[in-house]
């Protein structure tokens, strides 16, 4: 999937979580850059083009849908997301909203394991817990992959509007 789909998947799942709370615009927002953070493994993508040297460094390392397309990567950096932004918000003008820390964690938890999903619906899949090999009947999901190719504008387009339009609905702007 591309840069517009995993964001847009993130800005959903995000705006999901965030309703949890009572935030359900700051968790879209939140969900929609954490569902890029993932690519940060490969640097032609979104957010590797705004971090070139920590994208050249994991790409080199690790190679992409490794190490960053995990459910432990996409745990760590919430937690990390989380923490800086609360660290942030005592910085913020009073007046102005700023999400609290469980809004953060689970905007951001959600955009990250939407990444994830969408990815593991495309022919190169994901290995959402390596490196633990999952046992028995739990061995399938060691490595998950659909049939959608990455790119692909007549799966993309439409499925990005649905989680926009989705977002906003939950949102209350639509």
């Amino acid at each position: 999937m591309t840069g517009h789909a995993h964001a847009a998947a993130g800005g959903f799942f995000g705006a999901l979580a965030g309703k949890a709370f009572g935030d359900p615009l700051a968790g879209a927002v939140i969900g929609a850059l954490a569902g890029l953070l993932p690519d940060i493994d490969h640097p032609g993508s979104t957010v590797g083009r705004k971090a070139p040297l920590i994208a050249a460094v994991l790409s080199g390392l690790f190679g992409h849908r490794t190490v960053t397309h995990t459910v432990w990567f996409c745990l760590v950096a919430s937690l990390g997301l989380a923490f800086a932004g609360a660290l942030l918000g005592v910085y913020a003008v009073t007046y102005v909203s700023w999400p609290g820390l469980p809004v953060l964690f689970a905007a951001s938890l959600a955009g990250g394991l939407s990444h994830l999903a969408l990815d593991a619906c495309t022919r190169s899949g994901v290995e959402p817990f390596a490196p633990l090999v999952l046992p028995g009947s739990l061995a399938r999901l060691n490595h998950i992959a659909g049939p959608l190719k990455t790119g692909d504008p007549l799966t993309e387009l439409p499925a990005a509007l649905f989680f926009v339009l989705g977002a906003l609905r939950i949102g209350g702007v639509l």
